[in-house]
C-alpha cells in the first residue's frame, strides 16, 4: 500500500522547502526602523525594525503566486473607551481587526490588530498588524521578534541619525547558511551584528525613556513589543 507523501501539498508544492523560504529574513533594503521611545530631550530614541506589508505580500506572491494564497479580514469596533492622553481623560473607541491568511494546500493562520479610532490611519495600522501577525504564524517576518530594540541618536526630525546595523543572522544569505539568533541556537552563543559590534546593549544615557505619542504604532508597523512583526 503506498505511503502518503506528507511533505507535498495537494498542489504538488514542496511544503518543507516553501515554509523554510517563508522564514528567510527580508532583504536589508526592505527593512525600516520605527522609533518607539525617546529620552526627554528627544536626542536619543529606541528603535525596532519592521517591514512594510507590501514586502510580506511580495514574498507570498513569489512563493505561492497571487492565486495561491488569500487573506480575509474581520473588523469590529469598540466605543466609549476612556483613556488618558497628555494628562487629560478622553473618550474614544478602538478598531479591532482579525486577518486570516490561507495558503492553498498548506493551511490558515489568523492574527489580530488594533488601533485607536481617532487615528486617521487607524484602520490601515490595525490591518497591517493583523496581517503581519497572521504571517508570522506561518514563519514570515517571525525573526523580527528575535531582534531587541536598540537606542540610537536622533536627528531634528526624531529619526535615526544612522541606520542601525542588522545582526549577521538577520541577513538572507546568512540565514540560508544556517545562522540563527542565540535564542534559537540552543548552544548559548550569541550571533552578533553584521558589522561585528554589539549594537544591542546601548544605554540611553542619563535621560529616562518615555513613550512617544500615544504609545501605539502607526501604519505599516507592528506593536513595539513585537519588534515590528505584527507583529503578538
Amino acid at each position: 500500500m503506498p505511503t502518503e507523501d506528507t511533505t507535498t501539498s495537494p498542489a504538488g508544492l514542496d511544503v518543507t522547502k516553501l515554509l523554510s523560504e517563508l522564514e528567510v529574513p527580508f532583504s536589508p533594503d526592505q527593512v525600516r526602523w520605527r522609533v518607539t521611545n525617546t529620552t526627554h530631550d528627544k536626542k536619543r530614541g529606541q528603535v525596532v525594525p519592521y517591514a512594510d506589508s507590501r514586502a510580506y505580500t511580495d514574498r507570498l506572491n513569489a512563493l505561492f503566486t497571487p492565486q495561491g494564497w488569500t487573506r480575509e479580514y474581520k473588523v469590529e469596533t469598540m466605543t466609549n473607551i476612556t483613556r488618558v492622553k497628555k494628562g487629560e481623560s478622553i473618550v474614544s473607541g478602538k478598531v479591532l481587526v482579525t486577518c486570516t491568511v490561507t495558503i492553498l494546500g498548506i493551511g490558515s493562520h489568523s492574527g489580530t490588530g488594533e488601533e485607536w479610532a481617532y487615528d486617521d490611519n487607524g484602520m490601515t495600522s490595525a490591518d497591517a498588524q493583523a496581517f503581519k501577525r497572521a504571517c508570522s504564524c506561518l514563519g514570515l517576518g517571525r525573526y523580527f521578534y528575535d531582534i531587541q530594540a536598540v537606542w540610537v541618536d536622533l536627528d531634528q526630525n526624531r529619526q535615526p541619525v544612522r541606520t542601525p546595523t542588522l545582526f549577521a543572522w538577520a541577513l538572507p544569505d546568512n540565514w540560508r547558511k544556517g545562522m540563527r539568533p542565540s535564542s534559537r541556537n540552543g548552544n548559548g552563543t550569541t550571533a552578533g551584528p553584521s558589522n561585528g559590534t554589539n549594537g544591542r546593549s546601548q544605554s540611553n544615557g542619563n535621560n529616562s525613556p518615555r513613550v512617544s505619542g500615544n504609545g501605539h504604532t502607526h501604519a505599516g508597523d507592528s506593536k513595539a513589543s513585537a519588534s515590528g512583526a505584527s507583529t503578538g
